[in-house]
């Protein structure tokens, strides 16, 4: 795992960004000088070699080349820069979520009855993405319309919360 990129000239690194292209490098260089001058019997002809051997710089630009830029993830999950409920006296029987994101993601909306007994601790995450109402964000302002509890066909869902 590479986080850290090592500055030149050694005098200090940098932490990898996120959502950020890099390219990757791979070096290579053998440790037969070390293993070899710490041989216990060595032939009357050895000669310590001046240096390990190296992988040569194309092999490099070729590993390089067949891996590709390599792009960080995103660590920092998207969040709200607009979230507004449209004026629930406009219909009878819908809740339409207004919203836009940080960032490209999806939302996630349930509707729970004020007069159920269930509260905002009672609701797990999975409960909010199960109701099956949810909306793409690229840009803009992007709407969730809610016309009832969850957008589920009962006939086709296997499940054991009711």
């Amino acid at each position: 795992e590479v986080n850290v990129l090592r500055l030149k000239n050694g005098a200090g690194r940098n932490f990898l960004e996120q959502e950020r292209a890099y390219n990757v490098l791979c070096f290579a260089e053998d440790d037969w000088r070390i293993q070899a001058d710490a041989a216990l019997n060595n032939s009357v002809s050895y000669v310590s070699p001046s240096h390990p051997m190296k992988t040569p710089l194309g092999d490099v630009i070729t590993l390089k080349d067949a891996i590709g830029v390599q792009t960080t993830l995103d660590e920092s999950p998207a969040s709200f820069t607009k979230l507004q409920i449209q004026d629930p006296t406009a219909t009878n029987n819908a809740i339409k979520v207004t919203f836009a994101l940080n960032e490209p993601g999806t939302a996630y909306c349930r509707a729970t009855r004020s007069d159920s007994g269930e509260t905002s601790a009672d609701m797990a995450i999975n409960q909010i993405i199960t109701a099956s109402w949810s909306q793409v964000y690229t840009s803009g302002d992007t709407t969730i319309e809610m016309t009832k509890l969850e957008n589920v066909d009962p006939s086709l869902t296997v499940r054991d919360d009711q």
